[in-house]
């Protein structure tokens, strides 16, 4: 039987806690307490034995069976095999009140978990903690896979309409009796949950608390709905994705003929709460050393600076999943017209340039630091794939672009331009004034277009996209003094602009409520405020008929 690689989604469903029995309450949490040792004890085999554990390319995997025969006897083998009377870690004698299946359950999250920690380990950057110190204080759930430990049962009752059947083993095992006890968890169903799990198939279950002590269970439910997009017919384009911190994200849309769309995605209001949790953190962290400098207690302040910064990771989580929705639904409206091939920027090593010595400062550290990126850029992939997109392998149409210099070069020419501040991008060798975000979705843009061979053929995106460029390399990460008989840098073109550019480029810039027909428009973007100033480059008072413009239309920015 082939592994299936249909995607997967967590339906999240709040227990009703307070219609259960205090003896129900009381089995369910011995329940979630035996499994969490277990997988403790696990932990500190796998530590003990890594050595001998780990397998595959780059050692970062733990070999199940090994584990597997250092902690259980076998009594029933196969045809050939040896019986396993003694192992150094008797499992089954350690914890006499599960069964082998749920034992096998709690070995598969374990391994899990560390291997989780050794790729992190990996990365020579990262300092991971080891999973037995992380998770010492709290429950790891175990993962009952259905039906066979765990299954869904409707019954409409005044309690609940929807039940969690799972397997009690806890005193079945010790009696020695082949068919355990049931316990049933009633279900606060929702509409929004049912049209969930509709969706698939329900293969594997979760039962949890969370840090507010409110009891949920995560269904795993693959999904059997998905069909694969066939748009072979329509005509292939590209959408650039740039993200970053004061635009959330810049698309762009580049097609066979030109630069269609441009379109901005603004979080205005989530810097203003982001501020204000900043500020109050501040305050908080002051009065903190103050009463720490003068041996007073700080247990209530410890509290509360605690539940401020989980309110801002838990807002910055919203507004991410608000962005990812948004992205995804222009995504699928594109989608309609044309064969669409999504590139992202992929800001890896980002993080380096805001460590403490770089003289930026503790606000850009902390304002690169807390930038999620990461949870947009897979949130995006795992929605694209519920959709039915390859986002993964040759056909993939999902890419991640690394974004070195995309908004820094000048996407028509190739060579260094200059930001004067922080919106506006200017190529003083080509003229070519834009704002910075657009250039760096275009730059993106271009670069997955070498990741596409049926891109870059004479019919395909190549054919337009690729203009002629300069041989402008890649700008230095740090600067050479020079002497004055060395030559200049520039290209001997000079400040000359090629034929048929210009360097006023006019555009429209859309908020996040301008993604409708009827939406307002505004002219006033301040990266491009004083593009009508006279920056036209020497030599060419009359642009060419290949001038590059943009059009207001009430679809949004339209480059033609």
């Amino acid at each position: 039987m082939t592994r299936s690689h249909a995607p997967v989604i967590t339906v999240k469903i709040p227990i009703a806690w307070d219609e259960m029995t205090s003896s129900s309450r009381q089995r369910l949490e011995q329940i979630t307490g035996r499994d969490s040792r277990i997988i403790h004890a696990f932990f500190g085999i796998i530590e003990e034995n890594e050595g001998e554990l780990l397998r595959g390319k780059g050692k970062k995997r733990i070999d199940e069976n090994k584990l597997h025969a250092m902690t259980m006897t076998a009594l029933r083998v196969a045809h050939g095999e040896e019986q396993r009377l003694e192992v150094e870690h008797d499992f089954k004698e350690r914890f006499p009140r599960i069964s082998a299946n749920e034992l096998s359950e709690c070995r598969r999250i374990a391994i899990a978990n560390y291997e989780s920690y050794l790729a992190l380990r990996a990365k020579k950057w990262r300092k991971a903690s080891r999973p037995a110190e992380t998770n010492s204080e709290k429950r790891i759930p175990r993962m009952m896979y259905i039906p066979r430990r765990a299954k869904l049962v409707e019954h409409d009752t005044t309690i609940a309409r929807l039940w969690l059947d799972i397997r009690d083993s806890l005193d079945s095992v010790q009696e020695g009796r082949r068919i355990h006890d049931r316990l049933r968890i009633p279900l606060k169903i929702a509409p929004f949950h049912l049209e969930e799990l509709a969706r698939g198939k329900p293969k594997a279950v979760q039962v949890f608390a969370d840090r507010h002590g409110k009891w949920w269970t995560g269904i795993i439910v693959r999904l059997t709905t998905v069909e694969k997009r066939k748009d072979a017919e329509l005509p292939p384009a590209i959408l650039g994705i740039d993200l970053g911190i004061n635009c959330a994200a810049c698309t762009t849309l580049l097609t066979q003929h030109k630069v269609s769309k441009t379109r901005y995605f603004k979080q205005k209001e989530k810097h203003q709460v982001f501020l204000r949790y900043e500020e109050r953190i501040a305050d908080l962290q002051h009065d903190l050393d103050t009463r720490r400098s003068n041996g007073k207690n700080c247990d209530g302040l410890i509290r509360k600076l605690k539940e401020l910064k989980t309110k801002r990771a838990d807002a910055a989580k919203t507004y991410d999943r608000a962005l990812v929705s948004n992205l995804l639904s222009y995504i699928e409206k594109l989608s309609q017209r044309y064969q669409l091939y999504v590139g992202i920027g992929r800001l890896k090593g980002i993080r380096n340039a805001a460590r403490r010595g770089n003289y930026k400062g503790p606000t850009f550290r902390g304002m690169v630091h807390r930038w999620s990126f990461s949870r947009i850029t897979e949130g995006l992939k795992h929605g694209l794939e519920q959709l039915g997109w390859e986002v993964e392998g040759k056909d993939s149409r999902f890419h991640a672009v690394p974004e070195n210099w995309t908004s820094i070069m000048c996407w028509k020419c190739g060579n260094k331009g200059v930001r004067p501040k922080q919106s506006l991008f200017v190529c003083h060798t080509c003229g070519f004034r834009t704002n910075a975000d657009r250039n760096g979705s275009l730059n993106i843009a271009r670069r997955l277009l070498t990741l596409i061979p049926s891109l870059k053929d004479e019919t395909g995106l190549g054919r337009w996209a690729t203009p002629e460029r300069g041989n402008g390399s890649a700008p230095k990460a740090a600067r050479r003094t020079r002497s004055a008989k060395q030559k200049s840098s520039l290209s001997k073109q000079g400040t000359s602009s090629a034929p048929g550019e210009s360097a006023v480029v006019r555009f429209v810039q859309l908020d996040l409520s301008g993604f409708g027909d009827e939406t307002g428009r505004s002219d006033n973007n301040p990266a491009v405020a004083k593009a009508v100033e006279n920056l036209a480059a020497p030599g060419r008072d009359v642009p060419g008929t290949g001038q590059e413009t943009e059009a207001e239309t009430a679809r949004g920015t339209v480059s033609c």
